[in-house]
């Protein structure tokens, strides 16, 4: 393997010394070998450690005492296979002290800078002075990343692996130090150190450097628990991609996704003006690009008069000048009337033209005509001064050579008009979140996870809740019927009568919940069923029908720490799925925002009629907020579902709470 890292290192055309270190070989690649690290003429700037698990410890010691550069390790077996592996990485951490150390477990560093290639496989890649970083934690999709043919210019690849030494945070520290790193792509099997990413995530985000993450497993319920609605609505990929938005990180659902996106921002820095051109000579796709503009937060620019009294002569009576433009095929072929015809679209008030290019088939078609419309779109950019992109409809229709001509004048050869159109939108989010930097916070990570767990049952829940000075339904806890009795004679019929359980978390899938009891008969026969189920019973208030049933939860994860769930309560909770999940520290407008995207953000703002008291839900999820994130309280878990929620200025009531905390 270290073999294959030199002859990568020679086809990139690495130009400075390669020190092989092997004791049973006299030389490596046309190169002398070195008997040991302690032979070596000087420390290393890097080195690349292929031998098995067991040596790699040894080898990392000695070129930490070496006072080496830095390190990657091939080897697997370490905490990727668990058991004495964790062990063998814990040994490796110790043996690099302080020295930088990529892997284990990793492919290595493609530096397309500096001809670089510490690497033990074949790469397509080629030399590269600016344009994207990639940093992904698979080996295998690092490699066929570098065979990309979508025209992405990238300028590092690398294979991070278990990541004992450098972090993803760190790797991102270091490319927003290179001028040439435009963009930044990272493939996750995992968030390591939220907290820390958040900070590199705001850093890229002052720096005005698109962060673009494509993330593995997001359909994996991260606790396996559905103990709670909080926990079944915010699982891995809700959470993640919560924090993700929060931190102006462009999150991507697929590996061409990641490349289209990342290639448009490498080449066009991401602006907050929506505003696009489209340029096709089909109708066809014309109507395809308006229809995926619709769905977005696009906006298709106006004309001027100038504009269509330009395209008019150019196109005549035949063409209905618009935007998005179809301009036939009269003018295909005729490079003069092309290049008049796409610089009078360029010279308009949008922020992006985008070219609808499709290209022929080499060695069948006859590819004169679409030289043509390459020169009349360089042409025409070099003129206006323009943002353009070209984008086929396929990928197969848009080969390398032709988008080497487009890379050549910085125009991004985009493949396939979905992820352009994808792309652009989350250019045009990225910005907006850069110029609202300055009030972005990095992720609290003071709660801990904690061990052990304590629940308690529905009353003492509430009553905690109403210590606190939160809005709770009033009920009483009795032990009997005749107590029952006596309680509702102090709160007044209609009541509830529930079961008291730790254990039983949704009590009405078994019978657990008795509503709008009038009377002492229908309260005592409520009761009976109701002991039948527990040794006590919550007896309550009997509330009017809110507006609407909200679910509002906190709760500790594991990785980003302290978290809010909000959304639709109630039964329908899980059958809606409209939930929004809030990291710490948040921010009422946060919640605001979050709250407008759910779908019954459009009840509490008013629909019809109908409105909710949205002032006192801010409030309720600002003070579950400071409660639960109160050290002393030592929460784990907090859900309150159903909070009902009245008209304006009738406030929100909680009805039902789980309530654990730890040690």
């Amino acid at each position: 393997m270290a073999e294959r890292a030199i002859r990568q290192c020679d086809l990139m055309g690495f130009e400075g010394e390669i020190w092989p270190v092997n004791p049973h070989r006299n030389e490596m690649y046309s190169r002398p070998c070195f008997r040991s690290i302690q032979d070596l003429p000087e420390p290393p700037d890097a080195a690349f450690v292929a031998v098995p698990r067991e040596p790699t410890v040894q080898v990392v010691g000695e070129l930490a005492a070496a006072g080496a550069g830095g390190v990657i390790c091939y080897a697997s077996g370490f905490a990727e296979v668990g058991g004495e592996g964790i062990e063998f990485q814990k040994k490796l951490d110790a043996a690099r002290g302080d020295m930088p150390l990529i892997g284990p477990n990793c492919y290595g560093v493609l530096n397309y800078q500096d001809g670089v290639a510490l690497w033990p496989d074949e790469q397509g890649g080629v030399r590269c002075q600016r344009g994207a970083a990639i940093i992904s934690q698979s080996g295998n999709i690092t490699v066929s990343l570098t065979m990309q043919r979508r025209g992405a210019p990238i300028v590092f690849l690398i294979s991070t692996g278990n990541m004992t030494g450098v972090k993803t945070h760190d790797y991102i520290h270091a490319m927003l130090e290179n001028p040439g790193v435009t963009a930044i792509g990272l493939y996750l099997e995992g968030v390591v150190d939220a907290h820390e990413l958040s900070v590199a995530a705001i850093k890229a985000l002052k720096k005005r450097v698109p962060i673009i993450v494509l993330e593995s497993g997001q359909s994996t319920i991260g606790a396996k628990v559905t103990r709670t609605h909080s926990f079944s609505l915010s699982n891995n990929g809700q959470v993640s991609s919560a924090f993700f938005q929060k931190f102006g990180i462009i999150q991507v659902h697929s590996i061409p996704q990641l490349l289209e996106t990342l290639k448009l921002v490498s080449l066009i820095p991401p602006d907050d003006n929506p505003t696009i051109a489209s340029i096709s000579c089909s109708g066809g796709e014309a109507a395809l690009m308006a229809d995926l503009v619709a769905k977005k937060n696009l906006e298709f620019a106006e004309l001027s008069d100038k504009q269509r009294k330009r395209l008019y002569e150019v196109l005549g009576d035949r063409v209905v000048v618009s935007n998005p433009l179809d301009y036939h095929t009269y003018i295909w072929g005729d490079q003069a009337a092309q290049t008049a015809c796409f610089q009078a679209v360029y010279e308009g008030s949008q922020n992006i033209n985008i070219n609808v290019i499709d290209f022929p088939t080499e060695g069948i078609c006859d590819p004169i005509e679409w030289g043509a419309a390459i020169q009349a779109i360089k042409d025409a950019k070099e003129n206006t001064g323009a943002n353009v992109v070209a984008v086929s409809t396929l990928h197969e229709n848009f080969p390398p050579k032709y988008q080497s001509a487009m890379l050549e004048h910085g125009i991004p050869p985009m493949v396939g008009m979905v992820e352009c159109v994808d792309a652009l939108t989350d250019s045009v989010d990225f910005a907006r979140k850069a110029n609202c930097v300055s009030s972005l916070r990095p992720l609290v990570n003071t709660i801990p996870c904690r061990s052990g767990e304590t629940s308690l049952d529905e009353f003492e829940g509430k009553q905690e809740l109403l210590q606190a000075g939160m809005p709770v339904v009033a009920g009483v806890l009795v032990n009997s019927v005749e107590e029952a009795v006596s309680a509702t004679s102090r709160i007044g019929y209609p009541v509830v009568a529930k079961m008291s359980s730790v254990e039983t978390i949704h009590k009405s899938d078994v019978g657990g919940v008795i509503l709008n009891i009038q009377s002492d008969d229908d309260l005592m026969h409520a009761c009976e069923s109701i002991f039948r189920l527990s040794d006590a019973a919550l007896i309550e208030q009997q509330l009017p029908a809110p507006i609407i049933e909200m679910l509002v939860a906190f709760r500790v994860d594991a990785t980003f720490g302290p978290i809010m769930v909000i959304g639709a309560g109630g039964k329908l909770a899980n059958l809606l799925q409209d939930s929004a999940v809030l990291h710490f520290p948040i921010l009422n407008d946060d919640v605001q925002k979050s709250l407008n995207r759910l779908r019954i953000g459009k009840l509490l703002s008013g629909y019809r009629g109908i409105q909710g008291d949205i002032t006192a839900v801010l409030r309720f999820i600002q003070d579950l907020a400071v409660y639960a994130t109160d050290e002393t309280n030592k929460i784990i878990e907090i859900e309150v579902n159903p909070l009902f929620v009245y008209a304006p200025g009738a406030g929100v009531k909680v009805v039902d709470v789980v309530y654990r905390f730890g040690e």
